[in-house]
């Protein structure tokens, strides 16, 4: 985080909550990846066929997770999946 993210946090706070507008303690940032069209991709790498990638969760991955892991699952035991992912192939950027 750097002087220009505190400002507009410090304005939201003091104008809407400040009673927690104290002195910063510490800060990261959080990697946030999006696709170009918002969804996820979960499919089998193109060119490498023992590869399987899940990417793309833009903040909400964890609500799919239980399903998302079966997906996963299904693709590296027997390379495919009975679930529907067409919305998520990677060939869909070509």
């Amino acid at each position: 985080m750097t002087a220009d993210d505190d400002a507009p946090v410090r304005r939201f706070l003091h104008d809407h909550i400040p009673v927690v507008d104290g002195p910063l303690r510490r800060s990261s940032v959080c990697i946030y990846t999006l696709t170009p069209d918002r969804h996820f991709i979960i499919d089998r790498h193109p060119d490498h066929a023992n590869v399987v990638v899940a990417a793309g969760f833009s903040g909400h991955g964890f609500k799919f997770s239980s399903v998302v892991g079966e997906i996963l699952a299904d693709l590296v035991e027997t390379g495919k999946t009975a679930l529907p992912i067409e919305l998520f192939r990677i060939g869909r950027f070509g």
